[in-house]
């Protein structure tokens, strides 16, 4: 089902600090956000023609920084069309929505020097 619709939430689930997040594809350039503790970022869109659509993040933190994939097609395996990802004090985690929930989570890029 090329053309249904995916679903990206992004959420900041650090205590007490604010979080940016600027994501972007090749096509489309989401801009820069601020997520303040316990809100989030949402968008939706429909996966290309040749089924090569990518969405990337970058996330800055006072923990750590990086640039992630938060939608390529490898995910699908692990999520239905809502692809949920909390930004944590260690680095993203995405909820594997078809592997009960658990987290995939990935260490920061660039760690914190504090």
């Amino acid at each position: 089902a090329i053309f249904e619709k995916i679903n990206v939430t992004i959420s900041n689930d650090i205590p007490g600090e604010t979080v940016n997040i600027h994501c972007y594809s090749t096509e489309d350039n989401l801009g820069s956000h601020d997520l303040i503790y316990g809100t989030n970022f949402s968008w939706s869109f429909r996966v290309n023609v040749w089924g090569t659509t990518k969405f990337w993040c970058d996330f800055t933190t006072k923990h750590g920084s990086g640039s992630y994939g938060v939608y390529t097609k490898s995910l699908s395996v692990y999520c239905n069309d809502l692809y949920q990802w909390l930004v944590k004090e260690t680095g993203p985690c995405l909820i594997m929505t078809r592997l009960e929930n658990r987290l995939y989570c990935q260490e920061w890029k660039k760690p914190s020097l504090l």
